[in-house]
């Protein structure tokens, strides 16, 4: 079966703070729960992010993300669900990346 599969990236420093304000646990158990009511399952990974400040400091920041990919659903949900998380977890931005033809064996 040919699905599409949407991978998303979102940290969890704050971007005011440059804190973490949801533990990891706490954190993965809301997005554990977003992803089952909203989409049926998904995955979700944790890992480390890293970026460069682009607000003059050049600062190099390193920041604990979780990894989500989610595959059957429509964009405009995965988008809303991109716009709640960066909004929840106060990020500047949250990663989005998509393939459009994921063979899936079942």
């Amino acid at each position: 079966m040919n699905t599409k599969t949407f991978q998303i990236a979102v940290g969890l420093n704050d971007k005011d703070t440059k804190l973490q304000k949801y533990s990891t646990i706490e954190a993965y158990k809301i997005v554990t729960n977003l992803i089952c009511a909203r989409f049926g399952g998904g995955s979700v990974f944790e890992g480390r992010g890293v970026y460069r400040h682009t607000d003059g400091s050049n600062a190099v920041v390193s920041e604990t993300t979780l990894f989500i990919f989610i595959s059957g659903a429509e964009r405009s949900a995965i988008m809303a669900f991109c716009s709640e998380l960066r909004e929840m977890f106060n990020q500047e931005s949250v990663m989005l990346s998509e393939r459009e033809e994921v063979t899936s064996f079942i």
